[in-house]
């Protein structure tokens, strides 16, 4: 496409050259009083000029389609992204032995401050029966 896109500057760039061509045509016609060809020299440009025109639109529509071709292409890295990053996530939840797993730990835990909280509550006790 960018080939495609270079290759329609260099052609606006010819019809550009003929278009300042064919009006240098006219000014000099006119001035030798060949009127006739003055007028088929301006009708030429004209027609260069309307070629140019078309040329713009097709550049316009290039550069479209290149723009959503490049914004696909992120789009596509991202979404590979966005999957890379839920297998390591999956990944991690396989290692962590899931939430069931996640869940045991925690109670636990729990069970296990509940066990020194009483723990140590019974020693405090102990220790203020043994010194009255």
């Amino acid at each position: 496409m960018k080939n495609q896109r270079d290759k329609l500057h260099q052609y606006q760039r010819r019809i550009t050259v003929l278009t300042d061509r064919e009006k240098e045509i006219a000014k000099q016609m006119l001035a030798k009083g060949d009127k006739p060809r003055a007028l088929l020299a301006l009708r030429r440009k004209k027609y260069q000029e309307s070629l140019l025109e078309k040329t713009d639109a097709q550049l316009e529509q290039l550069e479209k389609l290149t723009s959503s071709v490049e914004f696909a292409l992120v789009q596509k890295d991202v979404v590979f992204g966005l999957q890379q990053g839920t297998n390591v996530l999956q990944e991690i939840h396989k290692e962590m032995g899931g939430l069931d797993h996640v869940e045991k730990l925690m109670g636990e835990t729990a069970d296990a401050v509940a066990y020194q909280q009483a723990s140590e509550t019974l020693g405090c006790r102990s220790y203020l029966a043994n010194s009255f």
